[in-house]
């Protein structure tokens, strides 16, 4: 029990009998060179592996970077092939429709011009016939009607007349060639009418609708006129009132 009790007092002892080192002492201390700290030297494989990785990720960077402008480029040049290829497309679309719009208005007047050729081949065929149409209608319009059927040479040569008559006029009507729709009372229109005389309106009598001549109108009809197709083959030989 003596010795526990002594203990501490021993401990306290030495420590309270321990030199204190004086400033100079502490200054030397302090200024004492001491050796440099060693550090655990990094190994190969952990130094390297993380410094060894990072070119080929930069130079895998820079080859899709490279890769993608190589990318783009070629596709813009596409772009613009394309490009240039459907404007090319488009102007020859023009050009064939142009070229196709005047080749069927060329078609067109090729037709028309055959359409006339074949109309006006006859005219000059025809117009020498309309001598015979204007001997036929004179002798039929002389024949006294109704014809006597007591006179059989008579009605069989009438009869006849009027068979050739109507088949002259099949035949001019088989050929474009017709008769003009021309009345007494008709206005006279120079492009179809040719006035052989004209007459005073007061002279001229009544008209057949009990109505008051005009100035210009047709009073009598000397020879019929013709149209073959929508010309005229030969106007129509009129009387007219005089044109005040």
């Amino acid at each position: 029990m003596y010795a526990r009790t002594l203990a501490p007092l021993r401990a306290l002892s030495r420590t309270s009998l321990r030199p204190t080192p004086t400033p100079s002492a502490a200054l030397a201390l302090a200024a004492r060179p001491t050796a440099p700290l060693a550090l655990p030297r990094a190994t190969a494989g952990f130094g390297s592996r993380p410094y060894s990785a990072r070119p080929s990720e930069e130079t895998d960077g820079k080859s899709e970077v490279k890769a993608d402008e190589d990318g783009n480029g070629e596709k813009g040049e596409s772009d613009k092939l394309i490009n240039s290829l459907e404007k090319m497309v488009k102007e020859l679309e023009k050009d064939i429709l142009y070229h196709r719009a005047e080749l069927q208005t060329v078609n067109r007047r090729v037709i028309d011009e055959r359409a006339k050729a074949s109309e006006f081949a006859i005219t000059s065929f025809a117009r020498s016939l309309l001598s015979t149409d204007d001997v036929l209608h004179t002798a039929l319009s002389h024949v006294p009607k109704p014809v006597d059927p007591s006179n059989k040479a008579l009605a069989d040569l009438v009869q006849g007349v009027e068979l050739t008559h109507k088949a002259l006029l099949k035949t001019f009507e088989q050929n474009g060639v017709k008769k003009m729709e021309l009345n007494k009372g008709d206005a006279f229109d120079p492009n179809l009418h040719e006035a052989t005389f004209q007459i005073p309106r007061e002279v001229a009598g009544q008209r057949a609708d009990g109505k008051e001549w005009g100035p210009g109108e047709i009073v009598e009809v000397g020879k019929e006129g013709w149209l073959i197709g929508n010309r005229v083959l030969r106007p129509a030989q009129v009387g007219v009132t005089q044109i005040e």
